[in-house]
Formats: structure tokens, C-alpha cells, sequence
């Protein structure tokens, strides 16, 4: 058996004399009318709706791929071979219907391809007819909308059984294909009437497509541009754009933008066809640990068929490490009145061994103080850390004095029992800590006891004799 041939019907003008046969035929067969009472707006995304634009008077719809019949028994009559027509014979807008001939038992049919939308809800809406057949409950005419892979393979076909006897009142009638969500894996969708008998008609071909499409982009703060991904320093805001766009020709409604890991989202909000909505999202104080992060924000919506698959979009952040200028440090003075502040009469304690830890508690650095008693760590990282002093050799008696007892930068940081101060953080706008100072206090003076002094002579009794 061979294989049906496929006919692309483009811009070029077609064979005039067969077609003004065929037409001809048709007209004797099924009188003309007027059209149709009530119809529906036509379009939507249908390439060619009214099936008006043809190559030639009576030739076929543009846009349409014809798969005719094959092979044709010779003794088919010329009103029946395969055919891809338009007449005025029913034309339910414009001037012009489509019709699609073929021999009874052999199968013919025309498509036009639409927008493809993985996971949109396509209707349809279209005028349809046909005629009776001897073929009786093995006659098949069909429209409807079919799904297909990037292979070409048919992920599902949704067909409208065409019923209605044109020859009863000499008027298409209308069909309606409720809303079909397309497949995930959907890369071309078309409108299709079929037929194994002579013949099926439509005109007034309405797809309506309900769908939308999310993009997210960060912006670069170096250039100021938007893209997909870009390089932010820590301690910075990251901030986001999110689009949502109406693809499809129907009106959406309930559309919620879920990012948990920014602010600044509205609440829901509609948009009409082919309308769309940016909206802005922040993310503050970005740490290293977000280095590679891919924020995805989550969109829902709803069509005039129910609610619409959740789409997604997304945009990477990467971290780039503030410089190293931290700066940690202070003094070690004598709290010579042993009150927990710094006096301007007292001096700072040289050569004091201060160590720098990280937030596990490893060493980071070490030093000493200097003539005045003070120390630095500069060139640091953000980070947790700690200062500790080496308490444990402390010359003179001295002791380390309360802990603060007055205000940061004149007291003393650190625990009296260990030498360490609090952990603390450094990382965004707290860059430095030179707050930390320790006191050393001299032992408290011992008082001598008070002196008894001679003992006080007695008093003797002499008597005169």
C-alpha cells in the first residue's frame, strides 16, 4: 500500500480549472444558504479563521497541509477525488467555507498549525457540517485539535465528531472542544478536519490559547544590566525582576508570584491577553554561603478552563568576598584605681601576647601589645572571631579587672577568668571591632595593723611614816 501523499497549501495559485469543476459539483449537490445565525468571534490563535484567504477563487485555505487519499480506485468520479476546497456554499463568515472531498472508505484530511504552549489550555471553537453517507456507521468526519512531540509523534488528539446534516437546513453548526491542557512534552499543535466519505466542511475556525510565561533576571551591579545570573559582593542586596507575561489570547486571572527567598511581592493580580507584569523582588545582606544560589520564583494563574500548570523561572547569584579590611583591636592598660575604666593617667601594658581566633576557636593570628599597650588585626575576612589575652604569666600581681564597667572602648571586653573576650562577627557594615580592650589591676594595697606602742607605766602606793 502506498503511503497518503501530504499537499502544502501555500501562496501559489492551484489548478483554477479542477477546482471551478469540483465547486460546481458541490453547489448542485448541496444548495447554498445564508450564514449562520450567532456566530461566535472567529480566530483567536487560528492562523487562517474565516478560511477566506485562498490561492484562488475556489482553491484551497491557505496554511493548511492537505493529506489527500491514496491510493484513488480509477473508477472514483471527478466529485470525489481528494480535495482541499473553499465555497460559498455555507459560509458561516466572510464568503467562504472549507471543504475537504474524498473517496467513501478513504481517508483525507487538512491541519493548520497554532502557537504551541507546553502545559497551555487550548478551546476550540468551529462551524461544522457534512452529508449522509452509504457508508452508514463506518462514515467518520471529524475536528478538533491535535498534540505532537518534536518527533512528529501524536501525544494525544482531541477530536469533535461532526454530526450535523448540512443538507437538513443548509447551515454549518457550531462545536465546542471544552479546555484541554496540553502536554509538558507538546511542540506543535493543529487544527484538524478528517473524513472518510465525501465530505466535511468547517468555517469560523476560534482556538483560544489560556497560558503565560515567567522570566527572572538579577541585576548586575557593576554595569547595571539584567540578565540571567551575575556577580554580587557579599554584604550587598540582590535584586530581582520577575516578568510575567500573557501569551495566549485569553484573559488570566489569579496570578500569584511565590519567592520565598526575596521581598517586596504583591499579592495576586490579573492580566488581560497579551498584557504583561514586572515585578520586583529583594534579597538583603548576601553572605558567601549564598555563593551559587539559584532563586526560583514559582507562578500560578488561572484560565477560563481552571487553573494553569505552575510555571517557573530562575536566576543565579554568585558571591563575590568583600575585600579584607576588618580591622580587630585595642588596648591593654593598667587600671591603676582598679574601677573597670581607662584613665588618662594610665599607662598601656607592653608585650602582652594577644591571640586572634576563628568562630571554632582556632588561632587566626597572634601578636603582642605594643608600648602603649595597644594591638591590631587588620586585613581580615568577615567572619566570627575572638580576641584572647595570655593571662597566665602576668607579672607584678596584676589581675584582670571587671568586665564592663563602663562604656565599649574605655572598659574592659574580656573574662576576667579566661582573657578572652565574646565571640563576635564581622560581615557587612561592621567591618572593624577596635573595642577591645582588657585591664590589668595592681593587687590591692595591704594595710599594716595599728601600733600598740610602750606599755603605759603603773601607779605605786608609798606611805609615810
Amino acid at each position: 500500500m502506498r503511503r497518503a501523499r501530504k499537499v502544502a497549501i501555500g501562496r501559489t495559485a492551484g489548478a483554477a480549472a479542477g477546482t471551478a469543476m469540483l465547486v460546481g459539483a458541490l453547489a448542485v449537490v448541496t444548495p447554498g444558504s445564508a450564514p449562520a445565525e450567532g456566530a461566535p468571534e472567529c480566530g483567536g490563535i487560528a492562523a487562517n479563521p474565516s478560511v477566506e484567504d485562498a490561492g484562488s477563487p475556489g482553491g484551497p485555505p491557505r496554511g493548511y497541509l492537505f493529506s489527500p487519499a491514496a491510493p484513488v480506485p480509477r473508477s472514483t468520479p471527478p466529485d470525489r477525488v481528494p480535495k482541499l476546497v473553499t465555497s460559498t456554499a455555507h459560509a458561516v463568515d466572510g464568503h467562504v467555507n472549507a471543504q475537504i472531498q474524498t473517496p467513501d472508505g478513504r481517508v483525507s484530511s487538512a491541519a493548520q498549525q497554532v502557537k504551541a504552549v507546553p502545559g497551555g489550555q487550548y478551546s476550540l471553537s468551529v462551524w461544522t457540517g457534512t452529508a449522509p453517507s452509504g457508508l452508514g456507521s463506518h462514515a467518520s468526519a471529524t475536528t478538533g485539535l491535535r498534540f505532537a512531540d518534536r518527533a512528529g509523534r501524536v501525544l494525544v488528539e482531541k477530536p469533535l465528531a461532526v454530526t450535523h446534516d448540512v443538507a437538513s437546513d443548509g447551515r454549518l453548526a457550531r462545536q465546542d472542544l471544552p479546555p484541554f491542557t496540553a502536554p509538558d512534552d507538546t511542540a506543535a499543535v493543529s487544527f484538524f478536519a478528517s473524513t472518510n466519505h465525501n465530505w466535511v466542511l468547517w468555517d469560523c475556525v476560534h482556538v483560544a490559547l489560556a497560558s503565560f510565561a515567567v522570566k527572572m533576571e538579577v541585576r548586575n551591579p557593576a554595569d547595571g544590566t539584567w540578565g540571567p545570573s551575575a556577580a554580587i559582593p557579599a554584604g550587598d542586596a540582590a535584586h530581582f525582576r520577575i516578568s510575567v507575561s500573557n501569551t495566549g489570547s485569553q484573559p488570566l486571572t489569579g496570578l500569584l508570584v511565590k519567592d520565598p527567598w526575596c521581598s517586596g511581592l504583591p499579592g495576586a493580580f490579573d492580566l488581560a491577553a497579551a498584557a504583561s507584569r514586572e515585578l520586583p523582588c529583594d534579597h538583603p545582606n548576601l553572605t558567601e554561603d549564598d555563593n551559587g544560589h539559584v532563586n526560583t520564583a514559582k507562578v500560578t494563574g488561572t484560565g477560563p478552563g481552571g487553573p494553569l500548570a505552575e510555571q517557573k523561572a530562575t536566576a543565579t547569584v554568585t558571591v563575590t568576598p568583600q575585600p579584607a579590611v576588618g580591622k580587630i583591636g585595642d588596648r591593654a592598660w593598667k587600671d591603676l584605681n582598679r574601677n573597670g575604666t581607662q584613665d588618662d593617667d594610665e599607662p598601656g601594658f607592653p608585650e602582652l601576647p594577644v591571640t586572634l581566633k576563628d568562630g571554632a576557636g582556632g588561632t587566626v593570628a597572634t601578636t603582642r601589645t605594643n608600648a602603649d599597650g595597644g594591638y591590631l588585626f587588620d586585613q581580615r575576612k568577615d567572619g566570627t572571631y575572638q580576641v584572647c589575652f595570655d593571662i597566665s604569666k602576668l607579672p607584678d600581681g596584676l589581675t584582670v579587672t571587671q568586665r564592663g564597667a563602663g562604656a565599649p572602648g574605655l572598659d574592659s571586653a574580656v573574662d576576667p577568668a579566661t582573657g578572652c573576650t565574646s565571640p563576635f562577627t564581622l560581615g557587612g557594615k561592621e567591618r572593624e571591632r577596635m573595642d577591645l580592650d582588657i585591664g590589668l589591676a595592681p593587687p590591692v594595697p595591704t594595710v599594716p595593723p595599728a601600733s600598740s606602742g610602750p606599755p603605759m607605766p603603773t601607779a605605786s602606793a608609798s606611805s609615810d611614816r
